[in-house]
């Protein structure tokens, strides 16, 4: 079996840098991977972030809580009623149009006075 002697020089050069912070992030999961394999250390473009929020995230939240968006299932609020002098139309039209009416509507017929 053959050895290979493996150098971290081409990993570490600025190429290989713009490269895989283009790349996707399975070939980053790959290039981290493969050099805890064999024992290299990582580049500092390949070292992990922290876990947890950012702290823009705790300035984001921050805002938020001063700053509540409005909700968007919140219900717009209902238009004014009609004028009390457009209803009174409405109810003389209508009246109007029952006293012309030639044949009386069933619930006359049924509810007489």
């Amino acid at each position: 079996m053959a050895t290979y002697t493996v150098t971290d020089d081409i990993i570490k050069g600025e190429a290989a840098e713009a490269y895989f912070l283009r790349a996707d992030r399975r070939l980053m999961m790959g290039l981290r991977a493969t050099l805890e394999i064999l024992g290299i250390p990582c580049p500092l473009y390949a070292v992990r972030r922290k876990p947890g929020s950012t702290p823009a995230g705790a300035v984001l939240n921050a805002y938020h809580g001063d700053y509540p968006a409005p909700r968007h299932m919140t219900l717009r609020p209902r238009k004014p009623n009609a004028h009390a002098s457009r209803l009174a139309e409405i109810a003389a039209n209508q009246a109007a149009r029952m006293a012309g009416a030639a044949v009386p509507s069933l619930y006359d017929e049924t509810f007489p006075g």
